[in-house]
């Protein structure tokens, strides 16, 4: 191993910082996530509000100008376009709050696994939505969230599936109708009519 990169330092077996700085930085985590996920639903709410008014247009174009083909590829054109821009900038923006949503849950559970910022155990019965009760530690919220949707406890496919990935598909939908609206008038226009 090269000497000016020196491997990475094992994990210290006791926590660098005090009790009461691991309780504000584990805090701190748990607003960052909760920040990141409310972000993510205000910018999906926003983002499919301008998909659907375009999409409107769309409609409302095809309605009225189908007796103008020139005008209506110009518009199906210009709408496509700036459906598959804004679409893009959702799906990039909307994946980049996602995983910071994800870092930071990441990191209040590393603080709980390393350096609990409550100290001992408060194990309780939880009942899963199947009927089935697993004990949890309700002093680390972030442990026992990943515990719940552990693929070892009894749980639906419909807990498997994780939302923030889910409203990502939203985005690419939305990029291939334009797509598929671009292409359909284009070839309308050129080779169809």
């Amino acid at each position: 191993m090269d000497a000016s990169n020196p491997p990475p330092a094992a994990p210290a077996a006791s926590s660098p910082i005090g009790h009461e700085d691991r309780r504000w930085l584990h805090d701190k985590y748990e607003r960052l996530a909760s920040e990141e996920d409310q972000l993510s639903g205000s910018r999906t709410s926003y983002y499919a509000a301008i998909g659907t008014v375009l999409v409107t247009g769309l409609l409302i174009a095809l309605a009225d100008l189908m007796g103008n083909p020139s005008i209506l590829v110009t518009v199906v054109t210009f709408l496509a376009g700036l459906g598959i821009l804004i679409s893009v900038v959702w799906a990039v923006l909307l994946h980049r709050t996602n995983d910071a949503h994800n870092l930071w849950r990441e990191a209040a559970l590393r603080i709980e696994e390393g350096a609990p910022p409550l100290e001992g155990e408060f194990r309780a019965p939880i009942t899963l939505r199947s009927g089935a009760t697993i004990q949890l530690d309700l002093f680390r919220p972030f442990q026992t969230h990943n515990e719940r949707f552990s693929p070892s406890n009894p749980i639906s496919w419909m807990d498997r599936v994780n939302p923030s990935q889910l409203t990502e598909i939203l985005p690419l939908t939305f990029i291939g109708i334009w797509v598929g609206a671009l292409v359909t008038a284009w070839v309308w226009f050129l080779i169809l009519r």
